[in-house]
Order: C-alpha cells, then structure tokens, then sequence
C-alpha cells in the first residue's frame, strides 16, 4: 500500500505546478503584447520621417503598405488584462486554499480551491484550463477522498 504522505506530497506538487503555469502563462500575455504595442509605436516614430519625404515627392502610393505594417503590430493582443489579472488571482487563491486545507474546514476549503480553479479556467480560456486540469483533478479527487496531512 501507498504512503498517504507521498501521496500529499504528490497531490500539493501537481497543484502547485499546475497553477504556478497557469499564472505564470496569463501574466506573460500581457507583457508580450504590452512589448508589441511598444514596438508598433517605435516603428511608426520611425517610418514616420520616410512617409513625410515620400509623401513631398508626390508619391503617396507607399502610404498604405506603411500604414498595414505599422497598424498590423499588436492590434488585437491586449484585449482583457483585467481578465488575466483577475484569472491569475484565483489561481493563486486556488494553490492557498489547497495548501492550508486542513482539519474540520478543510473540504469547505478544498470546495473553494476547486471552485476557484474553475473560474480561473473560465476567465483565462480553453488553454488556461489544459493547464489548470491536473490541479483541478487532484484539488477534486482531494475533496471527494480528503488526504490526511500532518
């Protein structure tokens, strides 16, 4: 028979692993495309002199493919941060809840990790939940057979 303390060991390993990508995934798409939109914004300062002297010579056929290269930079990646933010906290009040979930609360705390888990996953998105699903899965066989730690 298995050692239910290995078995703890394993059980808060997979949840702390799988939370900490999950957060660590929603809070580096926000920076990235943050990065993008610096990057859009550098090449239009730069592509703006160019556009003036073409713009003197009378040529103004240039002006739209400038404008798609400038325009096409990160328009559409910065669209929920609140979101993320608000997904990353609940992973990690999931990965608390989870770790502190002992004696006579601890399924009400085990329900809420889970709970907490499931909103995450449902404010990050379908990728958030592959991450999210280990952790989920053992915070959910955890509350339907609660592991005795010390």
């Amino acid at each position: 028979m298995v050692d239910q303390e290995k078995i703890g060991r394993v059980a808060i390993v997979t949840v702390v692993a799988s939370m900490g990508g999950a957060v660590a995934i929603l809070m580096m798409a926000p920076l990235i495309s943050g990065l993008f939109l610096l990057l859009r914004d550098v090449f239009g300062a730069l592509i703006l002199p160019f556009s003036f002297l073409f713009g003197m010579a009378g040529r103004t056929e240039h002006a739209a493919p400038l404008g798609q290269v400038v325009g096409g930079m990160g328009s559409d990646l910065l669209n929920h941060p609140v979101r993320a933010l608000a997904a990353a906290l609940l992973c990690a009040l999931s990965t608390g809840l989870f770790l502190l979930a002992r004696g006579g609360g601890a399924r009400m705390m085990l329900g809420g990790a889970a709970l907490a888990a499931i909103l995450a996953g449902w404010l990050g998105g379908p990728a958030i939940y592959l991450v999210l699903l280990p952790g989920l899965s053992v915070e959910c066989l955890c509350l339907l057979r609660p592991i005795t730690r010390t």
